[in-house]
């Protein structure tokens, strides 16, 4: 155990050497902010809790060790995946979120205080009794997989398609936290959904490196006899995208990257995570040379640039992306960006969109008011 850390600590000395002067700008940016929401966590203990006065430097330490504790892990798991490193990243990243909460029960405790002078100690109680139990309650909820149903309609769909069954699992992030065991337990719930085909708009995988064949090669038992398509999301770019591209491919799913293909009548037509402008988006749909008068589905990993897309003709896109925020209150942020295409079943115009929640979780493996969600879809 000595030697793994005296390892983990040179192999973070090397990373941070050759970290883009960009990226060392952002992670300080991130740390001074960790290490002052915890400094206000400390503060707040000191002020709820009489007993806690007597434990400040320990106390003081104690945080300041859980701020850095984040940066620290994300760095050095990036690359190097063990048991102990795995383990750090998901309590430092759960701990985020339970001061998170704590912070704003806290806020909302002293607001009470102020306005009806009660007990500030029992406040104190509640708030951290509040903020554990909301953090239990996500780490549970992102174990928890469930199913939303839409019916959709296409035009011109060869009736080889009416009451065809389609199963979208997007945003899955297999890596430091999701492994091959989440992996069989996604397949189990889609081949339970008997499946005619099967789509994954993006961020199959997390990012950090990993073994990316134990995962994807559990797909290789789904069970959907009209195949499994796949387009890129920006995880992928951060995993190594040849990589994850023949990892995927291995597992007997199809990779479409600004290309279609077509089942039965219907174009299935994927367009890989890149920089865009409405006009990138335009050109590269163009090349693609999809048929307007035939039923097409777009795999877009990000639900935006829809003007262009609703121009080209494609009549239902499939995203992800955005977690619907993944913890509260984010999903108010999501929704602003995205411009109200942050989730769920939306059109513009003549184009469908149904943008998912996703399966999977980025950072903390806690969804919070969100859900882990698979999509069924049937065709009519």
């Amino acid at each position: 155990m000595f030697i793994l850390l005296i390892k983990t600590y040179f192999f973070a000395t090397f990373i941070l050497m050759i970290i883009s002067k960009r990226i060392l700008i952002f992670l300080a940016i991130a740390q001074a902010l960790l290490s002052f929401l915890h400094f206000l966590i400390y503060e707040l203990l000191q002020n709820f809790f009489p007993l806690a006065a007597q434990y400040k430097i320990s106390s003081l330490i104690f945080l300041l060790i859980l701020s850095f504790s984040f940066v620290f892990f994300s760095i050095t798991s990036f690359n190097l995946d063990t048991f102990l490193l795995r383990w750090g990243y998901a309590i430092s990243a759960t701990g985020l979120v339970w001061g998170l909460y704590f912070l704003v029960l806290s806020s909302a405790a002293l607001i009470v205080y102020m306005i009806f002078s009660f007990n500030l100690t029992m406040l104190g109680m509640i708030a951290l009794g509040g903020s554990i139990l909301l953090t239990l309650y996500g780490l549970i909820n992102a174990r928890t997989p469930q199913f939303t149903e839409i019916t959709v309609k296409l035009p011109n769909l060869p009736a080889f398609w009416r009451n065809k069954i389609a199963v979208m699992a997007s945003d899955l992030h297999f890596g430091q936290t999701l492994r091959a065991g989440t992996a069989k337990k996604i397949v189990r719930l889609i081949n339970e959904q008997r499946p005619d085909i099967v789509f994954i708009p993006g961020d199959f995988y997390d990012g950090p490196r990993t073994n990316l064949n134990a995962t994807a090669k559990e797909f290789k038992n789904l069970d959907a006899p009209l195949g499994i398509y796949f387009s890129s999301g920006n995880h992928e770019v951060i995993a190594g995208y040849e990589q994850c591209e023949t990892a995927i491919a291995n597992a007997g799913i199809k990779v479409l990257e600004d290309e279609k293909t077509e089942i039965e009548g219907l174009q299935i037509i994927g367009l890989a995570y890149m920089e865009e402008t409405d006009t990138n988006v335009k050109e590269r749909l163009k090349k693609i040379n999809f048929d307007k008068n035939k039923p097409s589905i777009l795999l877009k990993h990000v639900p935006n640039h829809l003007e262009p897309i609703a121009e080209a003709g494609i009549n239902l896109q499939l995203s992800g992306h955005t977690h619907l925020g993944q913890v509260w209150p984010f999903k108010y942020l999501t929704a602003k960006m995205f411009k109200g295409y942050d989730y769920g079943f939306k059109k513009l115009r003549s184009l469908q969109i149904f943008t998912s929640s996703g399966i999977g979780t980025w950072g903390p493996p806690i969804r919070v008011f969100t859900k882990a969600e698979l999509v069924k879809i049937t065709f009519e």
